[in-house]
């Protein structure tokens, strides 16, 4: 079986999924515990997870398992083995290389700054949530994959499963012109995103002028709403965040 196939499988349907189901319910679960759910016996799990026999043993089956402890013995399996190949992924990373290869417009002390900002964020936050454009928040996949294997929840936003928004947590937004932010703020009023520390990732320059604050972490990037530079550029922050956030919470 494929190393990431499992958690992959789990995150393939929960961001996916287009309704809130049963399914759905036991996957946010299973992300806002998973390192707590390792240490659950099938009992504990049903109860903690609020969740049937039928739905666990329904979605666990079509995982190609038989039993909770099957399951759950390759989940731990494969945690484990993820946890080796980040390991041996982030060994020898040039962080400072990395940024300075970026397309920006600010400093690379700058940049670090700013990612240092965001992973105290992540690190302090009880729940991180994405927002946006689906193709460009899927590029963050690798970075959600790799902060619920630490332990940290995160999922994408979906309008069916509103979730409020509080001071403890980070939404992380995605948008090129910046507009979702403004549209998002009058059509989900309930969620209450601006108690989050927000961080946006645009190519809007007017947010330069709005700057960063103890409540905000805007980086804006260079390009003309281009998909395909700002794709990349998505992609290079969201590597930055998990280089750092390893080095400074993982194996301190």
């Amino acid at each position: 079986m494929n190393m990431n196939i499992l958690l992959s499988r789990i995150l393939t349907y929960l961001n996916g999924t287009l309704s809130h189901d049963a399914y759905y319910n036991l996957c946010t679960f299973m992300v806002f515990h998973y390192l707590e759910i390792q240490k659950m016996d099938e009992e504990t799990f049903l109860k903690e997870a609020n969740c049937s026999k039928e739905d666990l043993y329904s979605f666990i089956n079509m995982l190609d398992f038989a039993t909770y402890d099957d399951f759950m013995k390759e989940l731990i399996r494969l945690h484990n083995v993820r946890l080796k190949q980040i390991d041996d992924r982030m060994n020898g990373v040039d962080i400072e290389e990395l940024v300075n290869s970026m397309e920006k417009v600010c400093t690379n002390e700058e940049m670090l700054t700013m990612i240092d900002v965001i992973c105290e964020k992540l690190y302090k936050a009880k729940k991180i949530v994405i927002f946006g454009a689906l193709y460009p928040v899927s590029i963050a996949v690798e970075l959600q994959t790799d902060m619920i294997t630490f332990g940290k929840p995160f999922i994408q936003f979906h309008s069916y499963d509103p979730v409020p928004m509080n001071e403890d947590e980070v939404a992380i937004i995605i948008s090129a012109t910046g507009r979702y932010v403004n549209s998002f703020q009058k059509s989900h009023a309930d969620v209450h995103i601006e108690r989050a520390h927000q961080v946006l990732i645009t190519q809007n320059k007017k947010y330069l002028k709005i700057g960063s604050d103890d409540k905000n972490t805007i980086i804006y990037v260079p390009g003309k709403f281009d998909s395909i530079n700002f794709n990349y550029q998505i992609m290079t922050i969201c590597d930055l965040i998990r280089i750092n956030y390893y080095a400074k919470y993982v194996i301190k």
